[in-house]
């Protein structure tokens, strides 16, 4: 995002700056408290907190946790298109990627569950879900993650969901963890929090892993100190602590301004353009679709980049199922939205 953090986080890391000590440092005692009152009041998920595993960032909790899980050889399954760097990590720990398209319909995504079983093996061990899902914005219903959670229980499927953009929800449909549907489903889930997209911290990563099951947590912890990844780093530990304690009003004003360059967005690509923009409902970004304008991935890169002056994201990097789109992050000041509205209309009319 192009916005400073809440005053209130940088606050807290001038403060610790100042101290001048910057070693070792443990979590403040109400911390975990703090947290689950986060996700409680938010989202109406009520976690123990002592199923809160911290960590540093999502990705390296992921790959720790597929490599401690599964076996080489095994079967990942992600829904696309989806995040790219799943796919790295994926390959990187020497496990086989199934990819299953997501529906599309009428500018956003559908589930078709009969997809998934059909690519399910005896080696399939792990579905990663995003949810919202990035980097469509889609918010999953409660029916679709039912869906989800009951094939996974059928399958003996372990079920790792990146809700790392919960708290930006700017549509309609609430975001729904999918632990909180019930205890089965939270049993062989693992669900990846963060403050780093929604209190734009990215630098400082700092992530919260929620695990309800017992053995699986016992595991995860363990591997997590064996590489000493059990802790972020100390600036990113107060920016964390300040954001969910004192940062709510900010994200509400935050949501409101992300909500309005969304309805700027889609009226503007809608009045003139050949560019179909596909339903945000969670998240800052939004899904492009440039296929009208006949252009090769390649070409369509080029045009934006060298004659509109636009850098956007490629769809390719989320799956083949990408071409012909691209992914724009649209939490910038209203002017310069306004601007790359422009040059959008500009170099690709209707």
């Amino acid at each position: 995002m192009d916005f400073r953090s809440p005053p209130q986080v940088l606050s807290a890391m001038q403060q610790a700056v100042e101290h001048g000590i910057l070693g070792y440092r443990e979590w403040p005692e109400d911390f975990f408290s703090l947290f689950c009152h986060w996700q409680s009041s938010r989202h109406g998920w009520e976690i123990d907190p002592e199923w809160v595993v911290p960590c540093q960032s999502v990705i390296t909790a992921m790959e720790l946790i597929i490599r401690t899980l599964s076996e080489p050889d095994d079967e990942i399954i992600i829904l696309s298109p989806g995040f790219g760097t799943f796919n790295r990590v994926i390959h990187h720990t020497g496990r086989r990627l199934v990819d299953v398209p997501l529906v599309e319909q009428d500018r956003q995504y559908g589930l078709d569950i009969s997809r998934i079983e059909a690519q399910i093996s005896s080696r399939s061990r792990i579905l990663i879900l995003c949810n919202p899902h990035n980097p469509i914005g889609k918010v999953w219903n409660k029916q679709e993650l039912a869906q989800i959670g009951d094939l996974c229980q059928r399958h003996g499927l372990l079920l790792l969901s990146d809700d790392v953009h919960q708290d930006l929800v700017i549509g309609e449909r609430p975001y729904t963890p999918i632990m909180l549907l019930n205890d089965k489903v939270a049993d062989f889930c693992i669900t990846f929090t963060s403050p780093c997209k929604t209190f734009n911290l990215g630098g400082l990563p700092v992530t919260h892993l929620v695990i309800k099951n017992d053995a699986i947590r016992s595991r995860i912890r363990h591997e997590l100190y064996q590489l000493s990844v059990h802790k972020p780093n100390s600036l990113g530990m107060s920016a964390c602590d300040a954001a969910y304690r004192e940062g709510e009003p900010w994200l509400d004003e935050l949501l409101g301004y992300l909500k309005a360059n969304y309805a700027l967005l889609k009226q503007g690509l809608n009045a003139g353009s050949s560019i179909r923009l596909f339903h945000t409902e969670g998240s800052y970004l939004a899904w492009l679709d440039f296929r009208r304008a006949g252009l090769t991935q390649p070409e369509l890169e080029h045009r934006l980049l060298h004659q509109a002056g636009l850098l956007l994201e490629s769809g390719l990097n989320f799956g083949p199922t990408g071409q012909g789109f691209m992914r724009l992050n649209f939490a910038l000041p209203k002017s310069e939205l306004e601007t790359v509205i422009e040059r959008l209309r500009h170099y690709f009319p209707a």
